[in-house]
């Protein structure tokens, strides 16, 4: 491809999108930023704009839409842009008993944060591939690795992600793009998420994180070419201390501090 190089973020008018969005244009990265056609996403552009000296490129979509992910990447071959950092960040998760939770709600949270992870994945590859150095970084979970009651199907598509990039960075370990996978804890993005740590109490204190916080440790684990991001050294000493318990004994004490999402 010709032209400059570009920084594609999904999910990047709020949360942890948008703070990769700001850490990567602090870092002179010009970027596509994608998101729904909600408004926000002009007013993170003309925020960066404000602030730095990049190129901003917005495209506004519902990427779970059949046709989405398609529809973007002729977007990037009709501009013929060079993208060598693909950020997967877009997602959903819900708490509560899996049998009170709608299906079309679980469906949906397995078609954002992995059918068109796939999808993204699958289209853009070929782009990264050209160029000299290139990289992938999904979103995960530290949940990916505690199968936690109450939010079932969540922490099931965030141990997905976290499979499918370990096993997608060893096939490209030989060419120029390198997969990487960031694992947060908790995170307060919106209302919602501020919801569920005051229902933790005290505890959820200890391994909370901000949005720029993750953003920023994510970016330099995925520049240095890291295989697994968790940020936060608690959070890290959490999920090697989860590996040593017996399952049983893990799923036990696990359905105890979440059982407060099963009203939820």
């Amino acid at each position: 491809m010709i032209g400059e190089n570009f920084t594609l973020i999904t999910g990047a008018s709020m949360g942890i999108g948008r703070a990769f969005a700001m850490a990567s244009a602090a870092r002179g990265f010009n970027l596509i930023l994608v998101a729904l056609p909600d408004g926000q996403l002009a007013e993170v552009q003309t925020e960066i704009l404000s602030k730095w000296k990049v190129k901003v490129l917005t495209f506004t979509v519902d990427l779970t839409q059949e046709d989405a992910v398609k529809a973007l990447f002729d977007f990037c071959i009709e501009k013929q842009l060079s993208i060598d950092g693909l950020i997967n960040n877009a997602g959903i998760g819900t708490g509560g008993r899996f049998e009170n939770i709608s299906l079309e709600k679980q469906l949906q949270i397995i078609d954002l944060n992995n059918k068109v992870l796939i999808r993204m994945c699958h289209y853009f590859l070929p782009l990264l591939k050209l160029e000299e150095k290139a990289y992938i970084l999904n979103m995960s979970s530290m949940e990916a690795n505690l199968p936690l009651p109450y939010k079932a199907v969540y922490t099931g598509s965030k141990n997905f992600v976290f499979a499918f990039s370990l096993a997608l960075r060893e096939e490209l370990k030989s060419g120029p793009v390198t997969v990487s996978v960031v694992c947060p804890g908790p995170v307060v993005t919106n209302a919602e998420g501020l919801q569920r740590m005051k229902a933790h109490g005290s505890r959820a204190k200890l391994v909370v994180l901000m949005p720029d916080e993750v953003a920023e440790i994510g970016l330099k684990g995925l520049l240095k070419g890291k295989t697994i991001i968790i940020p936060g050294k608690i959070n890290w000493v959490l999920v090697k201390l989860s590996r040593l318990f017996p399952t049983t004994t893990k799923m036990r004490l696990l359905e105890r501090l979440f059982r407060v999402y099963s009203t939820h």
